[in-house]
């Protein structure tokens, strides 16, 4: 088996499992102890996996990465992502924007393509506040309650407002992409908003960077078969390649920078 299948199908087990010794990988894969240290370290290293003693688990499902770091992380991939985001955007559309950075990385574009008449409905405060560089923009926020962890508003005030409103296109951000097809997120009520959002949407625009294919999530927003397409800027998993395959979706890979 070549390393990086056999990477992927750590992964894969600690996803499933939460935790794995490292005999028992040595025993799933028939190679020596020696082989799997570095396989985890490699793993560990590149901030897919918790190294232990004698084993690994994957990170947290329940918490995600800092704000902050989130957006130092893959900056050329989300910058791509935004790029092809903006070029799906005609003039006079109307548009959902979840909280996320790509997702700002998106807004960031759309502004400065000048595009005229667009109408953005929002529950991201820093979306609004870079998509207000253009003042051809009509910028909806959505109410409901504040979330300092990513700048945005959630709950069931944010989703009743979203529903109000039926856009041509929907562009959010995930937390995670399981290998069996779910859309994960880490928090209930950031979900109940994409949910309304998802459920008044012609496209439905997924951008996820390369990351979002290794990490782990605990709330269901949606199915891959949900999305109408899916802008990254690596090819996904083969699990993933799929479910999207299956489900008909468009797949686009961002050309890098």
């Amino acid at each position: 088996m070549q390393v990086d299948a056999r990477h992927q199908r750590i992964l894969d087990i600690l996803m499933r499992r939460g935790y794995a010794g490292i005999d028992e990988l040595v025993a799933s894969f028939d190679v020596t102890p020696q082989t799997i240290r570095r396989d985890l370290q490699d793993l560990a290293d590149r901030g897919l996996l918790r190294r232990h003693h004698g084993g690994a688990s994957m990170l947290s499902s329940t918490a995600n990465t800092d704000y902050v770091q989130r957006h130092v992380e893959n900056v050329a991939g989300k910058a791509s992502i935004a790029a092809a985001a903006a070029a799906l955007i005609a003039p006079g559309s109307s548009i959902f924007m979840t909280p996320g950075t790509t997702v700002e990385a998106a807004a960031a574009a759309i502004a400065d393509a000048k595009l005229k008449g667009l109408k953005v409905i929002t529950n991201s405060t820093v979306a609004a506040q870079i998509l207000g560089r253009n003042p051809d923009i009509s910028i909806h926020l959505t109410g409901g309650v504040w979330q300092s962890n990513n700048q945005a508003l959630a709950g069931p005030t944010a989703a009743e407002i979203a529903g109000r409103y039926r856009c041509d296109v929907m562009l959010t951000s995930i937390g995670a992409i399981d290998p069996d097809g779910w859309l994960l997120e880490f928090r209930d009520e950031e979900v109940v908003v994409g949910r309304a959002m998802l459920a008044n949407a012609r496209r439905r625009v997924l951008l996820a960077d390369h990351s979002k294919f290794s990490r782990v999530a605990t709330c269901k927003l949606a199915r891959i078969a949900d999305m109408t397409t899916i802008v990254t800027d690596r090819a996904p998993t083969k699990p993933v390649q799929r479910h999207i395959r299956d489900a008909g979706c468009e797949l686009i890979l961002a050309p890098e920078a």
